[in-house]
């Protein structure tokens, strides 16, 4: 529960014009149809371009699903027949132009269901002048509740002239995410589509081209967004993030957890020396994270990898499934912290068979989500030689998150009637998620039924509720977040026989850390856990940074990535138990 996960999609129009080249074939432009698939059909709207070396290009919206923009990896025209392929979406289409009608077949996932579309008429193309003034980068910041995230948007010219370039959440992860496509929407009005984050910005360049005014829409939700152009993106001071010459020794590593599918890439850092060396793999909270677990500009993981390999302990960072070098696997979008747990799995694996490292000292670390995760792969293997929860959970995953709403809602001023009706509210909701009987569709059913009937949705507008339906649903059936609520990490450390230490900062409002470590410790003097040590510090927040309130806003305004006193704590105590002096 460590981050913010942006997941978001809106509008459309293409970008290029009909010219007469295009013309020709009869593909380029617009194609809306649907994809009649059993029990219901699924509106989608196609785009088709070819580039100045007459390569096809497009892209996909579904609007249903707030899908803008995802494009094609392959479109293949041959003046009648067509074929493309999305790897993202797992799907491909083989269809026929006849009559300004493309019938088909669209293939997903072993699936093959009828597809009709027909053309559209052509949207206006976006002016020359227009396309050149939003050339460049742009910077604002999103506020959402309590929480502020700054954005990067670089625009530049791709194949074909169209408008190309990314976003970035720097606040939560380096990572360039894509757009997929640049819509004109009349005057000085572009939709900017990231349909791999299901994310548009509806935005209008001011006269005089400095900024982008608007809203940003995720999943049916929106908010206001102003962007202003910059010369580079901001840069904020992070004192403690490691810089060279490093007196120890850096390795660039791949391997697989071949179960799942997933290719693993990683930095394992090594002391110098023959060895072989304690180890510790270090596991990302909540949401995808590269090996740093970079969040609000920090690197938390590089600042801990790097005090504790000063310190005699190699330290293995892994990306996340889906980020940075590693792939996505099996099972994208579906994957849990039980399937997390094969992954880390596979790194054990691959330390044991490193020549320099000792393979019965090498432990785990992890914070937040990887607090649960640890104890996972230590219940099921006896080769784990200690594991280290920072900020890890000790209570069932329904409970932490209205502990965790209350805490954060407290802190930021609400009264406590606001608090107990917004709790009252999860509780029941999750009382349906809990039940474990229930198939997706019955807890699809039960949920929609209880979101229809709090008085507060009663009082929404139509657009409103239509929104925050999708949206809810959306959330409370996600594989992920089920798995999670329905987690008790009590029942998995009750059977962890290894050494154990659970750190917390007094002032974690994501998991407050007295609840939760007295679970923890209380489940293992159940496991009869011979060597557990529990500790609060006082003054640090979730990402373990001294603070003033404990809330997510204060993350990025904080220069400290890493407190000393817990790198030190934590350090120690490996060292005691994997370098005796």
């Amino acid at each position: 529960m460590q981050k913010l996960s942006l997941q978001f999609l809106v509008p459309l129009f293409l970008l290029i014009p009909v010219s007469a080249q295009d013309a020709e074939p009869g593909l380029a432009g617009v194609w809306k149809g649907e994809i009649a698939a059993p029990g219901r059909s699924l509106e989608i709207v196609l785009h088709f371009h070819a580039d100045e070396q007459g390569a096809w290009r497009g892209s996909m919206d579904t609007p249903a699903q707030f899908s803008f923009g995802l494009l094609w990896d392959e479109v293949d025209w041959d003046g009648k027949t067509l074929k493309v392929r999305s790897d993202l979406a797992g799907a491909s289409i083989e269809a026929t132009l006849s009559d300004s009608k493309l019938e088909g077949v669209w293939k997903q996932r072993g699936a093959e269901i009828p597809m009709h579309c027909e053309r559209q008429p052509t949207p206006p193309a976006m002016p020359d002048t227009l396309a050149r003034q939003l050339l460049g980068t742009w910077e604002g910041v999103l506020a959402v509740g309590a929480v502020e995230l700054r954005l990067v948007v670089g625009l530049k010219a791709g194949p074909g002239g169209a408008l190309t370039g990314y976003m970035v959440s720097p606040d939560q992860s380096p990572a360039e995410i894509p757009i997929g496509r640049v819509d004109y929407g009349g005057e000085r009005l572009v939709l900017l589509h990231l349909a791999t984050i299901s994310t548009t910005f509806k935005v209008a360049l001011d006269d005089d081209a400095t900024s982008l005014v608007g809203s940003f829409t995720q999943a049916g939700q929106s908010f206001d967004i102003a962007l202003e152009r910059v010369s580079q993106p901001t840069q904020r001071k992070r004192p403690q993030e490691p810089q060279p010459p490093f007196p120890y020794l850096s390795e660039e590593v791949v391997y697989k957890n071949a179960a799942a599918g997933v290719t693993l890439a990683g930095t394992l850092t090594l002391p110098k020396g023959a060895g072989p060396f304690p180890a510790a793999i270090l596991i990302t909270g909540s949401g995808g994270q590269d090996r740093n677990e970079e969040i609000f500009g920090h690197k938390p993981f590089w600042v801990i990898a790097d005090h504790l390999t000063r310190g005699g302990i190699a330290v293995l960072r892994v990306d996340d499934r889906g980020m940075g070098g590693s792939s996505l696997g099996n099972n994208p979008g579906g994957a849990t912290s039980f399937d997390f747990a094969g992954d880390v799995g596979a790194g054990m694996d691959f330390l044991q068979r490193h020549d320099r490292i000792a393979p019965h000292k090498i432990g785990l670390i992890g914070h937040s989500e990887g607090g649960i995760i640890a104890p996972i792969v230590a219940r099921d293997r006896d080769d784990v030689a200690f594991i280290v929860l920072l900020a890890g959970t000790g209570v069932r995953g329904d409970e932490l998150l209205v502990m965790q709403n209350a805490a954060i809602m407290r802190a930021s001023g609400s009264d406590e009637e606001a608090i107990s009706a917004a709790c009252a509210t999860q509780r029941r909701l999750f009382s349906i998620v809990l039940d474990s009987g229930l198939s997706p569709e019955g807890l699809k059913e039960r949920l929609t039924v209880a979101i229809q009937s709090d008085e507060e949705f009663k009082q929404a507008s139509a657009e409103e509720q239509a929104q925050g339906l999708e949206t809810a649903l959306a959330q409370l059936t996600n594989a992920w977040l089920v798995a999670f609520i329905r987690h008790d990490p009590a029942v998995v450390l009750r059977k962890v026989g290894c050494s154990v230490l659970a750190l917390n900062g007094e002032l974690d409002l994501q998991v407050p850390f007295k609840a939760n470590l007295d679970a923890i410790a209380a489940a293992l003097q159940v496991a009869e856990n011979p060597d557990v040590t529990t500790r609060a510090f006082p003054g640090l927040n979730h990402l373990f940074q001294h603070c003033e309130t404990g809330l997510i806003t204060e993350y990025g305004e904080i220069e400290e990535t890493f407190a000393i006193e817990a790198l030190d704590a934590l350090l120690v105590w490996i060292r005691t138990r994997t370098l005796p002096e």
